[in-house]
């Protein structure tokens, strides 16, 4: 049984352990191959039992499985994404080696339009079907956050400098995207549902912290400057007067009708917000219960029913929901500006929601203002499990930060 740490409260070490043992540990898998784990706690639940996920998922588990001390397992699965890493730079943002070779055609419901999803000879698929290639930007910019982890675990100067020519090509490509004026380019940096296209505010905001984080372990102090351009737009060309803007659309321009969304957390956790900015949005953020979905934290927006067809292509609006991805949003912007209480309260939130539930999480939780949309229902994912893991140690204990 994993030993939680002992400065927890009761509630939330319980929550501790059963993150660990119920969730992000029995996702491993070594008969897939030693270091494989799968984004489920019961893989046959959904995605794949195969499949590895070289974005979130991934980062977030193999981040949680350090703190766990399987460090083996981790640098294995990284060695093991590193091998998609194409010649240009760009990895895959899913690594499905049952679909290798394959090409379907997905079809947009009532509809006859399709799009391909495609999956190269080696398993990797590098590009999203949805139109505009939503996650584009995820699967490089996770690469550099879990560098920075192991780097930040292990202490290890010699397999940081036999990482250097993967970083290269992975911030050479990155730093492609990125306009002369400062904005990155590519949709929604976590959701396929609004994929927020073209300029997703998230997307600005874990980019320019990526490069920050590629300074230390590369020593080129070129990718601060990259971060500063990031910085700079962002800071111009993201802000509405009160809050942030959630997106720029190519022909519809400032999207930021919907209320205070992830991105408002994003700006204040990465640092992309000024001071001044951070004194307008912390008062409205700080108690928003309008954020908080089936009792479970952190939806992405305060008005969730605001959100239009077009902006879904009339599909599904799955990610309208309250995910672990946006909720390590916000307990790091709540880290930021020293709210243990309120970092406190969200942990004891989604140590009940999984106590609930058997002690697993769904994938998705949806705002009662959209109703049940009844769409991935995805009972044993390890999103929040894993960044329960991660939270409790970088933000509340404060540790390897």
């Amino acid at each position: 049984m994993t030993v939680a740490p002992p400065q927890l409260e009761p509630e939330l070490a319980e929550a501790y352990r059963q993150c660990a043992d119920r969730n992000v540990l029995a996702a491993l898998n070594p008969e897939i191959f030693f270091g494989y784990f799968s984004v489920c706690a019961d893989p046959a639940q959904g995605h794949g039992h195969d499949t590895t996920f070289p974005g979130l998922d991934w980062g977030q588990s193999a981040e949680a499985l350090l703190w766990l001390g399987r460090r083996a397992e981790v640098l294995a699965s990284w060695h093991y994404v590193t091998t998609f890493l194409r010649e240009d730079g760009l990895l895959p943002f899913a690594i499905v080696p049952s679909q290798a070779g394959t090409t379907v055609q997905m079809t947009l419901p009532k509809t006859t339009e399709s799009y391909p999803f495609v999956v190269a000879a080696n398993g990797g698929a590098y590009a999203h079907w949805f139109p505009g290639n939503p996650l584009m930007m995820l699967p490089n910019v996770t690469f550099v956050q879990v560098a920075d982890a192991i780097f930040r675990h292990t202490q290890d100067r010699r397999w940081l400098a036999a990482q250097q020519p993967a970083l290269r090509r992975v911030l050479d490509w990155m730093t492609r995207q990125v306009t002369p004026e400062g904005l990155v380019r590519g949709g929604g940096f976590y959701l396929e549902r609004p994929p927020r296209l073209d300029h997703d505010g998230v997307t600005q905001c874990y980019t320019a912290h990526a490069f920050r984080l590629a300074t230390a372990l590369t020593g080129d102090a070129r990718h601060a400057l990259v971060a500063d351009r990031i910085t700079a737009s962002f800071r111009e060309k993201f802000w509405a007067g009160d809050h942030c803007v959630e997106y720029l659309h190519g022909t519809r321009g400032a999207i930021s009708h919907h209320g205070l969304t992830d991105v408002d957390w994003a700006a204040i956790a990465t640092g992309l917000a000024t001071a001044e900015q951070i004194r307008v949005l912390w008062p409205q953020l700080r108690n928003n219960r309008d954020f908080v979905y089936e009792g479970i934290p952190t939806g992405i927006s305060t008005r969730p029913e605001t959100y239009e067809d077009w902006e879904m292509l009339h599909l599904d609006r799955h990610d309208v929901a309250a995910m672990g991805r946006v909720w390590y949003l916000e307990a790091w912007a709540r880290h930021v500006m020293g709210d243990r209480e309120g970092l406190l309260e969200s942990l004891r939130q989604v140590a009940r929601t999984g106590r609930a539930n058997n002690w697993h999480w769904r994938e998705r939780y949806y705002s009662e203002r959209t109703g049940d949309l009844g769409s991935y229902r995805i009972n044993t994912y390890c999103e929040y499990p894993a960044n329960f893991i991660r939270i409790v140690h970088r933000f509340l204990l404060g540790e390897n930060t």
